[in-house]
């Protein structure tokens, strides 16, 4: 069952100005996990704001969870289905302790004082970060205030979580710490949308799509995205190391498969290259 259908989406921020999207449509499964590339300017933050009403579309339509974007009756209820998470961290926390940062929205929703503390508890542990209830939130590293960040969008229950960049300002040890609680959170049942510019971040999920000038140019498992690797490079993405390597080992000559993503598969595949199982192209 899908949960977020948008067809033929185009926006532009100025009357006059430049479509950002252009003509963009996109189908999420319940239950997904999908990463979205694109180089600066691309539009994939344009569409990830579309997609809890953040940016209304000009033309064409976008439904999610069955409600209507375009709709302002629909708006507050997509708010509470669509958990947005932006970039800097630091821009999004309000509060000075960890546990009153993560009460903060279910305080203006008017959520029951008892329901609350319950949640607010259910949301720090499921990011691992119970210990830092009762921290002050700038003491955190950056990592931790992104999981925090995470946990106030969870205290609220979305059906979605959709992520702009959520490490992009993150050392490794972060963005580790981020997609953890990503994975974990799929793993559950949570549709995960993650707007990335990490390549090794969107081979972890079940399905990639690569936004270039406001349109998608490829859509679909991250081992056929990036075997077409000469595209990507194109429009300025790059693609994990183990598939960059697939095809420098092409070029000479070798008969590798390029659809290999993981140290794991890279490994296998030079094993066979040098037990002699894979030949040249022109042996």
């Amino acid at each position: 069952m899908s949960v977020i259908e948008a067809k033929n989406l185009t926006f532009r921020y100025a009357e006059d100005s430049e479509p950002v999207l252009k003509d963009v449509s996109l189908t999420v499964e319940q239950g997904e996990f999908i990463a979205i590339l694109g180089h600066n300017g691309s539009g994939k933050s344009t569409l990830a704001k579309h997609l809890n009403g953040i940016c209304i579309p000009d033309e064409g339509s976008i439904t999610v969870c069955g409600l209507d974007v375009k709709n302002n009756d629909d708006l507050t209820e997509i708010h509470r289905k669509v958990g947005m998470v932006f970039q800097n961290p630091d821009n999004q926390i309000i509060a000075s302790v960890v546990e009153e940062e993560v009460a903060f929205a279910l305080e203006n929703l008017g959520v029951e004082h008892d329901e609350m503390h319950r949640r607010v508890k259910e949301a720090l542990e499921a990011v691992d970060m119970s210990a830092f209830a009762t921290h002050a939130t700038y003491k955190l590293s950056g990592g931790q205030k992104q999981r925090i960040a995470i946990a106030g969008v969870i205290a609220m229950r979305p059906d979605v979580l959709v992520l702009d960049e959520p490490t992009a300002m993150l050392d490794p040890k972060g963005r580790a710490e981020v997609m953890e609680v990503l994975h974990k959170f799929h793993r559950e049942g949570m549709t995960i949308v993650l707007i990335t510019h990490f390549m090794d971040e969107a081979a972890q999920a079940d399905r990639i799509a690569v936004m270039n000038n406001g349109e998608i140019l490829l859509d679909g498992t991250p081992h056929y995205v990036f075997q077409n690797a000469g595209l990507l490079w194109s429009v300025g993405l790059n693609v994990p190391q183990s598939t960059e390597l697939m095809f420098l080992l092409r070029k000479e000559g070798y008969k590798v498969p390029l659809a290999v993503l993981t140290e794991a598969e890279c490994v296998a595949v030079l094993n066979d290259l040098l037990a002699g199982n894979i030949g040249r192209e022109d042996a």
